[in-house]
């Protein structure tokens, strides 16, 4: 249980002892409002998505128990396409969720903040960037999520539950490791560091999340062609592009156009400005997204079809 705890408020801990009140302060904005992206998007995604994968894998398991072998061999085989399809499409959606914080989001933090919190955080650099920051850290944590969901909805054994218990025990003695290195080095924006260690982290859980869904979906053989079946989780070049374009986009603009500092009417220009480079680059990856993702189209296009009968 003290184990457990410590995994779970490692940032915290870490924070208190290495910052002071003021910098833990910053922390706790930033994570409150970083966080609710996680709580009110991508956690009901991550749930539905491992009771999903529980069924499909409790299912396989019914027929690989069935008696005759030649049919459940086909039939085993088929379900394990549609459950590495459903995968797939999982996996890459929540991620192209996460660029779009890690790209857009990321540079409009001071408007959120100066919104919800007022001018005094609003124009507070430090609050800014560990917010920035979570934004990044939100891509992680969306990556993280579905393929841990994975990971616990069809595993049958405590080997594979047990494996996953001791990867994370090991990250979390990674973390304690690397972040007080991280904070001293973006100080004095420690809580930056702070999620930077916690990106790297929630990477390290997720690698090995993909690895177990490696061999899960190659029947223990991983090889060069079980990889490639794996790389349909990345989303497309040119979508990937497109973030990256929008992310340049907005920089620029909030570099051109806004001032955190600045009050009143010019304040609320300089913001519409920035926010319309907002919206018209996120529309713009939305596009290309739409063109060339093409599972994620007809998603869209069968829940719009649901939404008018």
């Amino acid at each position: 249980g003290l184990f457990k705890h410590a995994l779970t408020e490692a940032d915290k801990i870490v924070l208190s002892a290495l910052a002071g009140s003021y910098d833990q302060g910053i922390y706790a904005i930033a994570s409150s409002y970083g966080g609710l992206a996680a709580r009110l998007l991508l956690q009901p995604i991550e749930e539905n998505a491992r009771l999903l994968f529980s069924r499909q894998g409790a299912l396989m398991e019914q027929d690989k128990q069935s008696d005759s072998k030649s049919t459940t061999s086909a039939a085993t085989s088929k379900q394990l396409v549609e459950m590495q399809n459903t995968y797939s499409f999982l996996l890459r959606t929540v991620c192209l969720i996460g660029l779009l914080f890690a790209t857009i989001a990321t540079n409009y933090t001071s408007i959120l903040l100066r919104l919800l919190a007022g001018y005094r955080w609003g124009s507070n650099s430090k609050a800014i960037s560990a917010l920035s920051a979570f934004c990044v850290y939100t891509g992680f944590l969306s990556l993280n999520g579905i393929t841990e969901a994975f990971v616990y909805g069809v595993a049958r054994s405590g080997k594979d539950i047990g494996q996953l218990s001791i990867v994370h025990a090991v990250v979390g003695v990674i973390f304690a490791l690397i972040s007080p290195g991280l904070v001293a080095k973006f100080t004095p924006h420690g809580a930056v560091g702070l999620v930077a260690a916690n990106c790297i982290c929630m990477a390290l859980r997720s690698l090995y999340s993909l690895y177990f869904a490696w061999g899960y979906f190659a029947n223990g053989e991983r090889n060069s062609s079980s990889i490639s079946r794996m790389l349909g989780v990345v989303p497309h070049p040119l979508v990937v592009i497109a973030f990256a374009v929008s992310f340049a986009a907005t920089r620029a603009s909030r570099d051109h156009f806004y001032d955190e500092t600045l009050e009143g009417q010019t304040w609320v220009l300089t913001s519409l400005k920035h926010i319309g480079v907002g919206i018209v680059c996120a529309c713009g990856t939305f596009a290309v997204t739409l063109r060339k993702e093409a599972d994620i189209r007809q998603a869209i296009k069968g829940l719009l079809l649901k939404q008018t009968l």
